[in-house]
């Protein structure tokens, strides 16, 4: 009895845990939108970085509308809106976070490298990554996720079962290990890149606009890893012992960390709205 009701109250913590974080994430995130929407109106400005802020704004709109429907879901304790909406809720999440990665890579490559697009291959470069992720892998995983095992209809996001087929997992194994190649090896570039001209402007390192660009650039590479290494770190583990997880502890877990990097981007698009040399970029 006494293990029962152990296992209630920490699924009941668990649950308000989520809750208390969309929450957050839900006032928080439309704030945000209110504020970079009202900069960015007052710009007006068409160089590279403010198209990449423009359509993360719009990325995050995605994902704040399908918040409530997940806070919805928690609060109830039941899911009443269909199995197509729980799937549609579940893609917005990784197309937010796999569409927003790009475009933080992008972000970097373009500083590292000093590069410059005009904003007709800027367009048409951002139109591919939008066509990519919504015409193609969102079909896709609206058509096959969840489709190997029968889910009852009051429930959402456990779709943990499909993680037992090799297909998913190996899906999921060259996600993470993309991720991490792609962290891994910017950061490595930023931080040559880094030494360089700390060596070419040393002592006064401080008074170059080069060496202060690039430092601001590296900045953004360690917000990058910590905004996305801890859950992908996480799903490693979650893979690896789904079969163990028999009261879904570990799907909820999943589901915190997914969450404390959402709220992590939202902090980090306030902060690149907020340089002031990225507009020039």
């Amino acid at each position: 009895y006494s293990k029962v009701n152990s296992d209630a109250n920490s699924s009941c913590l668990l649950r308000s845990t989520l809750i208390i974080l969309y929450s957050i994430d839900l006032a928080g995130g439309t704030l945000g939108v209110i504020v970079m929407s009202h900069q960015l109106f007052q710009r007006r400005s068409q160089s590279t970085m403010i198209i990449i802020i423009i359509n993360l704004l719009v990325l995050h709109i995605f994902l704040l509308l399908s918040i409530p429907f997940r806070l919805s879901y928690y609060i109830l304790q039941e899911w009443k809106f269909g199995t197509f909406i729980c799937k549609l809720v579940s893609a917005t999440a990784y197309l937010h976070m796999y569409i927003t990665f790009t475009f933080y890579v992008a972000i970097i490559v373009i500083r590292l490298f000093q590069l410059e697009f005009n904003k007709c291959h800027t367009t048409i470069w951002v139109t591919a990554v939008w066509i990519l992720g919504a015409l193609v892998i969102a079909p896709v995983f609206l058509t096959y996720y969840g489709t190997s095992r029968t889910y009852p209809s009051s429930q959402c996001f456990h779709f943990q079962k499909e993680m037992e087929e090799t297909p998913m997992v190996v899906v999921n194994y060259c996600l993470v290990g993309v991720l991490l190649a792609v962290c891994g090896l910017l950061t490595l570039l930023q931080l040559s890149v880094m030494c360089r001209l700390t060596v070419k402007y040393w002592p006064d390192i401080n008074s170059h606009v080069e060496f202060r660009a690039q430092a601001k650039s590296f900045f953004f590479s360690l917000v990058t890893i910590v905004c996305f290494m801890p859950h992908h770190i996480f799903r490693i583990y979650y893979i690896q012992n789904l079969h163990l997880d028999k009261d879904h502890k570990l799907l909820t877990y999943n589901e915190i960390f997914l969450n404390y990097q959402e709220i992590q981007l939202i902090v980090c698009q306030f902060r690149l709205l907020a340089e002031k040399n990225c507009v020039n970029c």
